[in-house]
């Protein structure tokens, strides 16, 4: 009768790495603001950005934009009388 090896069974090993801290709902809600918070300031600095511009070519303009006229505007006559 021949000798069976034993089955070599592979030695496995799970490496663990630290544990992260537990997040909890203000951690989230302070994420959260947080970014609203920078997203509303980037908004308000483009605004503020685009408006002097606007203002800055309306200036160089002449303060009137071309083509409007009167722009269009047609008079009701509803002053009271007298006036």
């Amino acid at each position: 009768m021949a000798v069976q090896p034993e089955p070599v069974t592979p030695m496995v090993y799970e490496v663990v790495e630290q544990t992260t801290e537990q997040t909890t709902v203000i951690d989230v809600l302070l994420g959260a603001f947080s970014v609203v918070g920078v997203l509303g300031l980037i908004a308000v600095l483009l605004g503020a950005l685009l408006a002097g511009l606007l203002i800055s070519v309306r200036k160089r303009r002449g303060g009137r934009v071309e083509g409007a006229g009167d722009g269009g505007a047609t008079r009701l006559g509803l002053s009271a009388p007298g006036r």
